[in-house]
């Protein structure tokens, strides 16, 4: 069985270019630049080793164009192979990537990976983390790191997280004379 491991070059984690499990398991891989055309590469990767690949096994796809995600579709349909994807749905503010968004959109099948977050629920939010632990809220979309800049987490653990740390952030409301800032008591129970 031929296959070939793909990922982003944005993925520098790595020296080199090789695809690394949390287990160690390592495989070198090709880089995915963000002008590679992943239909040509393949047609001249074949004529170069005078056959076709069984497999594609690209990681970090997120990181993909919708174009390249296209490239790979066309790789399935005209040859034959067949292609695995591996990355992330959405980046730390919970948004699609456009490689996701669009391997969602075109994907033969889709299997979801499924971990645990600390409280026992599915985790669907890939959380940044700052050197304290706290979640970031801004930032650019793509910020490479592993365990020590992402923590996976359920989506209500990380709203419940995101709100302890905007009231520990936040001055606390006081009222004072002519401030137009009252307890709520004392607007809810109307005229005295």
């Amino acid at each position: 069985m031929r296959y070939l491991c793909m990922k982003p070059v944005v993925d520098n984690r790595e020296s080199k270019n090789v695809i690394r499990s949390r287990i160690g398991i390592e495989r070198e891989c090709r880089w995915i630049y963000p002008d590679t055309d992943l239909y040509e590469f393949a047609r001249g990767y074949f004529r170069e080793i005078g056959a076709l690949v069984e497999w594609f096994l690209v990681d970090e796809a997120q990181f993909l164009s919708a174009q390249q995600v296209d490239q790979l579709s066309r790789i399935v349909d005209d040859f034959g192979c067949n292609v695995i994807c591996y990355g992330l749905r959405t980046d730390f503010k919970t948004h699609l990537f456009e490689g996701s968004r669009r391997l969602f959109e075109i994907a033969d099948t889709i299997d979801e990976i499924k971990s645990t977050c600390t409280c026992g629920h599915k985790t669907i939010v890939n959380a940044r983390i700052d050197a304290n632990g706290d979640f970031v809220n801004e930032g650019a979309q793509v910020e490479i790191g592993g365990d020590d800049r992402y923590i996976a987490v359920c989506r209500k653990c990380w709203r419940n997280q995101r709100i302890a740390q905007s009231a520990r952030y936040s001055p606390p409301l006081t009222s004072t004379p002519n401030s137009g800032i009252y307890p709520i008591q004392k607007i809810a129970s109307g005229p005295s």
